[in-house]
């Protein structure tokens, strides 16, 4: 038994990153797969929707399904969760503190960079980010069909009030980086459904 075990084990093929994750070749906004597809993809930035009331949060909801409810391609949205990065705030607070000349001022400033810091490494902090994959098999001229659904996409994603960008080829690198070295690791006492949100209608 043993034996056959180990000569299973020999035969078994050993599969590349590229092969595993099924990428062909990354190039410009393109993702080309193994199985013969090929992907392009818009990140959305997201939006507070706590700052409408129920009935502005309704009529959002409405006119914006008016605007997909016709789409006919493919596509999937994929929701990636990441550590909150304070790089930024911190940075801008650290160049704050440089114009400052008052003591007192100083002082409110470093308290508000080691507050920042104290939430963030306490608590599982996560923020949601958003993409649309649109794909289809791979032909000739298909890129320029992608290409107008994606216009189409930016279009109707403008129309409803959200901001968006077409992935550039190190983008869409550092994308699938993050199905292999994800920036945090789920574990089996981490509770995320706070962070998942949830909309629904009335009666629903």
């Amino acid at each position: 038994m043993i034996l056959i075990i180990n000569l299973l084990r020999k035969k078994k093929k050993i599969q590349s990153l590229n092969e595993f994750l099924n990428i062909k070749n990354i190039k410009r906004n393109y993702l080309y797969t193994l199985d013969n597809q090929i992907m392009i993809f818009i990140k959305v930035n997201p939006i507070n929707i706590e700052l409408l009331s129920n009935s502005e949060l309704e009529k959002k909801i409405d006119s914006d399904a008016i605007e997909f409810s016709n789409e006919q391609y493919p596509y999937k949205i994929m929701v990636i969760p990441r550590a909150v990065d304070i790089s930024g705030h911190i940075h801008e607070q650290e160049q704050l503190k440089k114009t400052l000349k008052d003591d007192v001022c100083i002082e409110i400033i470093n308290n508000r960079i080691i507050a920042t810091m104290e939430i963030v490494e306490n608590k599982n902090i996560i923020e949601n980010e958003f993409y649309i994959m649109l794909y289809d098999n791979y032909r000739d001229n298909i890129e320029h069909e992608l290409n107008k659904r994606v216009n189409s996409w930016i279009n109707r994603l403008n129309n409803c009030e959200l901001r968006c960008e077409v992935l550039e080829e190190r983008d869409i690198i550092l994308l699938m980086k993050s199905f292999t070295i994800p920036e945090f690791a789920r574990t089996e006492t981490a509770d995320y459904t706070d962070n998942i949100v949830k909309i629904k209608r009335k009666g629903v």
